[in-house]
Order: C-alpha cells, then sequence, then structure tokens
C-alpha cells in the first residue's frame, strides 16, 4: 500500500512541476477555508452534556497550462478533540479510512486529547476537447439527481447527515465521457478501491425526453450486477425527480436476494421565498445492527443501502429571510419503531467571506415514547 501511496503521488507532483516549468501565460488558482465546528450532545438529560470540537482546513489546487488541461489538489486537514477523541474507541479508525486504490488519509497526531488527520480527497488530471471530457483520478463521480438520497449514486455516496462535509467523498477512477450533442452523452467510469476485489465497472446514458433529463446505468462490482435510471424534470412549476437502481447478486444467487432501492423527490419554491422539498426511499434490504440511530453521522452508506429501515421519508421547508439570513427545518421519518430525525439549521453571514451555521439533531422513537439523543452544532467559517 506505501508502494501505491508514492507513486500515485510521484505521478501527480511530475506532472504538477512539469506545468508549472511552462511557458508565462499559464494559471494557478488557490482557495479553501477555515471551520471551526463545535457539537454538543446528551440523550436525554443535559448532565449527560458531551463536548466534541473540530478545526478544518481546506486547501484547493487547480492548475490550467493549457484549454484542454486541468489539475487539482485538494486537501482536508482536521484537529478533533473533545469527548469522541477521548472515550469513543472506534473514532480514529473511523476518521482514518480510506478506501481508495491508495491510502491517501493520515492521522498525523493521535494522542489522548487530540487527533490530526489530513487527507487527500481530490487528486485529478483533467483532459476536455470537443465532445470529450477525460478525468484521471482522485475526483467525485456524482450519478445522483435526488437532493437526500441517491440510489445511482454508487460510487461515493455521501451521507446526508455528515452536513460539514458540503464536498462530498471522491473516488479513484477514470472516467471518459462523450457529448452526443447538448443534452446526451455516454460515459464510463472504472473505480478501484483498498482490496482486490473492491471496483466498480459502470455505464451511463443520459439524454433529455420530453423535458426530462433521464439516465439509464449498467454497472458491475465485486458482489452485484447493477441496473439503474433516474429522471429530472418538472410538474407545472415543481420540480420531480428519481431514482431507482436494482441490485443482482453476481454469485450463490439462490443465497442471496435481489435488492431495490428507489427514491423519489418534489419540490417546489413558492414566490415568497419559501422553498419545500420532499423525498420518500425504499429499500428491500434493512440493516437495524449497523448502528444507532443517532449514529447514522458515522454510518458508511451505500447506494444498496441508504437507511437502515424499509421505507424512510423526508420533508424541508427552507426561507431565505434576508441576503444575510436563512433558516431550514428537515425531518426524516421512518415507520419503524415510528423514528423521526429532526433537524434545524440556521444560516448568517457576519461579513464578506465569514458565516455563522447553527444546526440541530434530534432523534426521537415515538412508539417507545423515547428521546434517543440530541446533538447541537455551532460553525465558524472562514473562505478564502
Amino acid at each position: 500500500m506505501e508502494t501505491r501511496v508514492k507513486i500515485y503521488l510521484l505521478v501527480l507532483v511530475l506532472n504538477y512541476y512539469n506545468v508549472v516549468s511552462q511557458e508565462n501565460g499559464h494559471k494557478l488558482f488557490f482557495s479553501g477555508y477555515v471551520k471551526n465546528l463545535y457539537e454538543f450532545s446528551f440523550a436525554d438529560r443535559l448532565e449527560q452534556l458531551n463536548y466534541d470540537g473540530l478545526l478544518n482546513n481546506r486547501l484547493n489546487f487547480k492548475y490550467n497550462p493549457s484549454e484542454e488541461i486541468t489539475m487539482r489538489i485538494e486537501l482536508r486537514n482536521r484537529i478533533f478533540f473533545g469527548n469522541n477523541v477521548k472515550n469513543f474507541s472506534g473514532f480514529r479508525d473511523i476518521v482514518s479510512r480510506d478506501n481508495g486504490w491508495a491510502d491517501l488519509s493520515r492521522n498525523l497526531i493521535n494522542n489522548e486529547g487530540i487527533l490530526f488527520n489530513a487527507t487527500i480527497d481530490r487528486a485529478l488530471i483533467n483532459y476536455t476537447k470537443g465532445d470529450w471530457d477525460i478525468t484521471l483520478g482522485r475526483q467525485r463521480v456524482n450519478w445522483g439527481m435526488n437532493v437526500v438520497w441517491n440510489p445511482n449514486d454508487i460510487f461515493n455516496t455521501y451521507n446526508f447527515m455528515d452536513f460539514d462535509y458540503e464536498e462530498r467523498p471522491g473516488s479513484d477512477s477514470f472516467r471518459a465521457q462523450y457529448y452526443l450533442s447538448d443534452f446526451d452523452k455516454l460515459e464510463v467510469t472504472v473505480k478501484k478501491g483498498s482490496s482486490k476485489n473492491d471496483y466498480i465497472l459502470a455505464t451511463m446514458y443520459k439524454f433529455n425526453k420530453w423535458s426530462y433529463d433521464v439516465q439509464l446505468i449498467a454497472a458491475i462490482n465485486e458482489e452485484d450486477w447493477i441496473l439503474g435510471t433516474g429522471w429530472a424534470g418538472n410538474l407545472k412549476n415543481a420540480g420531480f425527480k428519481g431514482e431507482i437502481s436494482y441490485f443482482i447478486p453476481k454469485e450463490n444467487y439462490n443465497e442471496f436476494e435481489d435488492v431495490l432501492s428507489a427514491s423519489i423527490s418534489v419540490d417546489y419554491a413558492f414566490k415568497n421565498g419559501l422553498y419545500i422539498n420532499g423525498s420518500a426511499l425504499y429499500n428491500t434490504i434493512t440493516d437495524t445492527n449497523s448502528g444507532n440511530f443517532e449514529n447514522l453521522m458515522y454510518n458508511m452508506v451505500t447506494a444498496k443501502n441508504l437507511m437502515p429501515f424499509d421505507y424512510s421519508g423526508f420533508l424541508q421547508l427552507s426561507k431565505e429571510f434576508s441576503p444575510i439570513f436563512s433558516a431550514s427545518m428537515s425531518a426524516i421519518y421512518s415507520p419503524t419503531n415510528h423514528s423521526v430525525i429532526l433537524i434545524p439549521s440556521f444560516d448568517y453571514s457576519l461579513a464578506t467571506d465569514w458565516a455563522l451555521n447553527f444546526t440541530g439533531q434530534s432523534f426521537f422513537e415515538f412508539e417507545d415514547y423515547k428521546a434517543i439523543g440530541t446533538s447541537l452544532f455551532i460553525r465558524l467559517r472562514w473562505s478564502f
């Protein structure tokens, strides 16, 4: 694995210095942010209050040696402190976990009170010319069309509960896109993971029909043959989106069942600035033993199992009250134990490039009339 990492980084560094040494006129871009996130959580009594902190720095480098070529390297530098670092035995492994072909995540400081992790989550070279768009390296391959649950996002599924990671995960992959027209394209993507049998080979055909963007997916991974479709369009003035993926076991077909994962969403923006979004998820496989309901933020989700319940619903109301203040209220519901997650969020712009956010996540099971846990987050962000 160490050899893979050295090769991976060496190729990127050599290419970087090669293009930097070219003639003047090429463009180098640098951006990023610093975020300070505090979490206060408790089960049913404030006396059980836990405290966690995260200092998060992101560095984005982009270089354009020509009109056709773009190179990107992006790093996450995170310093964790608080109860999770001290008391959660598996927390350090979760933070440093990297399932890519190259392990580009390192815990640089790992002691009893603090954890410093550095991760390269984007490292790619992109070539675009004419109708071709080709990308090699760690990248975000986003085939999802819905906002919350994406059964079509088979490469790097993201966890909706992890709201602080807006860039979302990436995959070590080769991606080739060929545009047949302004609205139609063919795409082939190959992803390689950390283990020998961790791979995905997939193709997608995307087209526009009846004012809808439609995609058809066929893929194969270590365990399954995958067929999928998705669409995005409008029902009069409301947005209407959906995704369906069907997983067929490659081996031991009689021992394992086919899995269907499907989501649908409708959203509408009112003239007064109010926005509403509703979504529903159904999957035929459930895994209630994958972790406690309140620990969904730390669970690894896949397109095959986006929630540990067979049925889930989502509703969000949001409104921009002024150019510097907005708020939203989201709720996730499952008929299993009548489980509910309430997620209020408030965003305030303090100044240019400075933003303040308050977010809550409260977990309930109304069948047993109990509150499972509540987390309150305060985040200050400076972008540059």
